[in-house]
């Protein structure tokens, strides 16, 4: 029954992705569509403090196009959130009226904590049962324009940060040449590390004894652990719960490193449209096993818009 049909719209610095789901109970839901377009509206937000006229075009013919898939499935619930390149552009609330002026979508943007406590929802939605009884997790969301990070402990409320390192402000703010520059990389290595390191004693370390397994989603992530499987068609199936190990993210970074973008691209399990961004994003995750001490990381398909709908089905 459409009666019983939600969908969450989320408007990334990257990507504008879209889920159709069924409400099965409350707080329950089946995802039946997934639907996804990289518009990279935070595109030269680092450099200019705006959104810039290209990027929001094509983010908001690519967010029409998704009205028009819910109008066709006859979804009458549906919510829209908007992330960093939003809540960072000095334009960003232009970009909304437009949006509710033409459109008719009221999109709700979100506070870093917010968008770290909905994409926790998500992931918990989707991760193995035995992951919870650990004494601390760490659960990180690697996006286009930030880094959102949740401290998760048993009979605790979840502790929340955001890093200002996402994949595509990254990428634009330290060019690293095409194929990259091996001293280009060696300076970014060396920059994340010190960041990825005081955050990590600043926030993290108050609250631990002991370093806590981590747990990745998003795009950089998902796209890590498509790579390590070679998935020529995308499944978060086999995606969520998978143990991408330190081993493996050394092995793609140093392969993604030295590849032209064009070649990166054509690798089974790389979007082409991220193949530009993925060196960045490689060298975040590899950065974050170094400073949590861990060998390997949870992949968790589910996020953002899995938290949205969480909401949603309750």
């Amino acid at each position: 029954m459409t009666s019983k049909r939600l969908a969450a719209i989320d408007l990334g610095s990257l990507t504008v992705r879209l889920a159709v789901a069924e409400r099965l109970e409350p707080g329950r839901f089946r995802v039946l569509a997934h639907h996804r377009e990289i518009t990279a509206l935070g595109d030269g937000l680092a450099q200019t403090g705006f959104l810039a006229p290209t990027a929001m075009e094509r983010t908001f013919q690519a967010i029409n196009k998704l009205m028009e898939i819910l109008q066709s499935r006859e979804v009458k619930v549906y919510r829209a959130v908007a992330t960093h390149a939003v809540r960072e552009a000095r334009n960003g609330s232009e970009f909304l009226d437009r949006l509710r002026k033409s459109l008719g979508l009221d999109v709700q943007l979100l506070s870093p904590e917010e968008e770290a406590r909905m994409s926790l929802k998500g992931v918990l939605s989707a991760l193995a049962p035995e992951y919870l009884k650990l004494p601390a997790l760490a659960v990180f969301d690697v996006g286009g324009g930030s880094s959102e990070f949740a401290l998760v402990r048993p009979g605790r409320e979840p502790e929340f940060a955001s890093l200002p390192l996402g994949v595509l402000t990254l990428s634009q703010s330290w060019p690293l040449g095409d194929p990259p520059e091996r001293t280009r990389l060696a300076a970014l290595k060396a920059e994340l590390k010190e960041k990825l390191s005081n955050f990590y004693e600043q926030f993290f370390q108050p609250l631990l004894t002991t370093p806590p397994r981590l747990v990745g989603t998003a795009g950089a992530v998902t796209t890590m652990a498509a790579l390590a499987i070679k998935m020529t068609q995308y499944d978060p199936v086999r995606v969520n719960n998978f143990i991408l190990t330190r081993e493996m993210v050394a092995e793609l970074t140093a392969r993604l490193a030295v590849l032209p973008e064009a070649a990166r691209a054509k690798l089974p399990g790389m979007e082409p449209a991220k193949a530009g961004v993925m060196v960045a994003g490689a060298l975040i995750i590899q950065a974050i096993l170094e400073i949590f001490q861990q060998d390997s990381l949870v992949v968790v398909d589910a996020g953002l818009l899995e938290g949205v709908l969480t909401e949603l089905a309750a």
